[in-house]
């Protein structure tokens, strides 16, 4: 299954401005390099509670898929987030 970049960009309009600016510039950035597996598990991320997203991206907690935490990791790094 193919997940279009206007797709992802539709799907990563979130209820905190931060993190929608976030997912944009990744995306923006970064879908042509990402497998359709990765592009697949974006997706799945964004179904995920903002407040889980942004504790995952600050640290402060993991996600228990271990497809999400790359996905994680991919956009941390994209941001030089430590």
């Amino acid at each position: 299954m193919d997940i279009s970049r206007s797709k992802l960009l539709w799907h990563c309009r979130r209820g905190i401005r931060e993190m929608d600016i976030l997912f944009r510039e990744f995306i923006d950035q970064h879908y042509d390099e990402l497998s359709e597996e990765e592009k697949q598990g974006l997706s799945k991320l964004l179904d995920e509670a903002d407040l889980d997203i942004l504790n995952w991206i600050m640290g402060k907690d993991k996600p228990e898929s271990d497809e999400l935490m790359h996905l994680i990791t991919l956009i941390r790094n994209s941001r030089k987030i430590k």
